[in-house]
């Protein structure tokens, strides 16, 4: 079990013995119920962030700034890693470098 800390998924990745399951949330509350009912880890989607946001699919409605906000809201609501989807990383590859950089500065 991974849960005295908050640790990593690049650390959980390391342990060839370990499975991981990944929930979909998409807000603070659906990241506390899967912390609450045992998940070790957690994923951001990105469909449910802009369903549950603006009521809409993930077409690039939302941009950086909002899937940001979002992601530091549920990080900050658990003790579990959360993965976040940034899957376009909203434009070139500079600004693919920015969202990550960003996204690590989240923690």
């Amino acid at each position: 079990m991974y849960n005295k800390r908050k640790i990593s998924i690049r650390e959980r990745l390391a342990d060839d013995n370990d499975i991981i399951i990944l929930p979909g949330v998409y807000d603070a509350l659906t990241a506390k119920i899967a912390e609450d009912v045992g998940f070790e880890t957690a994923f951001q989607t990105g469909y449910g962030t802009s369903a549950s946001l603006l009521g809409m699919p993930d077409f690039g409605f939302l941009n950086a700034g909002e899937t940001l906000e979002n992601a530091k809201r549920i990080i900050n609501s658990v003790n579990i890693p959360i993965l976040v989807d940034i899957d376009t990383g909203y434009g070139n590859p500079l600004n693919v470098w920015t969202m990550q950089e960003k996204t690590m500065n989240l923690l």
